[in-house]
């Protein structure tokens, strides 16, 4: 899930909502920062700066994916108001390596 970019030279949409929402279910604080929430999908193997993290969660909120408090000055959180979508084998997969620690990709 890499950041490319399409033909007209604008960057592609390779972080799901999905993604996103499976950020706010693994981590164990419910309330994350756009930072924390770039950290946890560089995890899985995706990039993606705080910047973009935000643009994305912005427009999850718009759909009611996720909501926001201002905290700060310029500090916003933000957590998830829906669970993400798993399958049961993706669940049996998430299920295993958790337990073994073993976290390469989404």
């Amino acid at each position: 899930m890499g950041q490319g970019r399409d033909d007209a030279g604008r960057f592609e949409q390779s972080v799901t909502e999905q993604d996103i929402l499976k950020v706010f279910d693994y981590e164990n604080d419910p309330v994350l920062t756009a930072p924390a929430v770039a950290n946890g999908l560089r995890r899985f193997g995706v990039q993606i700066t705080p910047e973009g993290v935000r643009n994305r969660l912005n427009t999850m909120d718009e759909t009611g994916l996720v909501s926001r408090k201002k905290v700060g000055g310029k500090a916003v959180a933000w957590w998830a108001t829906v669970a993400p979508e798993i399958d049961a084998a993706v669940a049996d997969t998430i299920d295993s390596k958790k337990a073994s620690n073993e976290w390469t990709e989404l």
